[in-house]
């Protein structure tokens, strides 16, 4: 036990550290992501537990916390308590939202279609000024449901950025929408995956006399949806199931690392200041996550409360995987999850902006 502080201290630092490597099949350090939370836990743990017995050795424990800090500015919003949220005349709201593919999931005691109808209510008459909504499905066939009809009539500017393929057995159309209550002077798509549903567009938006590009965000998904928990007992389905769940999340990894230096290219090349929201898929201890912000803030870091997790699943809750950036040129005042709203396995996010023209 002598030099035990020592080591775990070591290693803590160590495993920080590696979180700041992209992944690569060279070092297999994808997996850190998952056990950086878990060390973060410990090294509190340990450090306090030395310092109630005034050890000496508490001091080695300093070392990875300080190493560790971006990461706890990840998990735990501190400066939302401590700001104003006064609004400004140059002050605008933005809201993203993964709904689901529009499925209307039975949530908070609702059936499907009542979800779906305050869904398309929730689109179609919003209380922000800016949404962006992840896994949209619209449905030109239905009266009620084919949300695009309904914003062309209501004369609402919006942007859809749609999958390649039409072939959905529910006649959908299915991508990413971005929807504005100020003038849309640019649009274009950025990037999309393989299967085309991952994707990332963006909106340049007329606020006042300034441009503010809004991006929107679907980074690569899990896969997850697809696994099935309820395998057989024996040993080869549990060692089958769990090499294709490991399968899947490292290729996730792998596939966002890149889809974020995509989209950080195209922030450092933006004319305007930019407001990046989305379903990122990533928690803040992943490489993704800490490379985006190289080139942009995180407005939960500027300027949220609490632990904000957004995955509304049935299973895995404490997950902050839905995110605002911003860079400069403007400023986060107010970021906020909105519990409000249990309609899908998401909850939505929800930033308050002023235009600082500081760029």
């Amino acid at each position: 036990m002598k030099y035990f502080n020592f080591v775990a201290a070591v290693l803590l630092s160590l495993l920080y550290a590696t979180g700041k490597i992209p992944p690569s099949e060279k070092y297999n350090l994808w997996f850190t992501i998952f056990i950086i939370p878990v060390a973060m836990v410990a090294n509190t743990v340990l450090l306090l537990a030395t310092l109630i017995m005034r050890k000496k050795s508490s001091a080695f424990y300093i070392i990875p916390m300080i190493i560790g800090i971006p990461y706890m500015l990840g998990t735990l919003g501190m400066k939302g308590y401590f700001k104003s949220s006064e609004a400004e005349s140059t002050s605008f709201t933005v809201l993203n939202y993964n709904i689901g593919g529009y499925r209307g999931t039975q949530m908070a005691h609702k059936n499907q279609d009542s979800a779906r109808i305050e869904l398309t209510n929730m689109i179609l008459h919003p209380d922000t000024d800016i949404q962006c909504y992840q896994e949209f499905a619209t449905y030109p066939w239905h009266k009620d449901f084919n949300v695009i009809g309904h914003l062309r009539k209501l004369n609402r500017m919006f942007y859809f950025s749609e999958e390649e393929d039409k072939s959905h057995a529910d006649y959908s159309t299915a991508g990413i929408l971005i929807v504005s209550r100020f003038p849309i002077v640019g649009h274009g798509e950025i990037l999309s995956s393989n299967h085309g549903f991952n994707r990332v567009a963006y909106a340049d938006i007329k606020i006042g006399k300034d441009t503010v590009r809004i991006i929107n965000v679907h980074l690569e998904s899990m896969g997850l949806s697809q696994h099935d928990p309820r395998v057989r007992h024996d040993l080869g389905s549990v060692r089958k199931s769990t090499l294709s769940l490991l399968s899947k999340l490292k290729s996730g990894v792998f596939e966002r690392s890149k889809q974020a230096r995509q989209v950080a290219a195209f922030v450092e090349a933006s004319p305007y200041p930019v407001v990046c929201v989305g379903d990122f898929n990533d928690m803040p201890y992943s490489y993704s996550y800490q490379y985006l912000k190289r080139f942009m803030r995180n407005a939960f870091e500027e300027s949220g409360r609490g632990f904000g997790f957004t995955y509304n699943g049935g299973t895995l809750k404490m997950l902050r995987i839905d995110n605002q950036f911003h860079t400069a040129g403007v400023e986060s005042t107010v970021l906020k999850t909105r519990y409000d709203i249990s309609l899908t396995d998401h909850f939505p996010v929800q930033g308050t902006y002023n235009i600082t023209r500081d760029n």
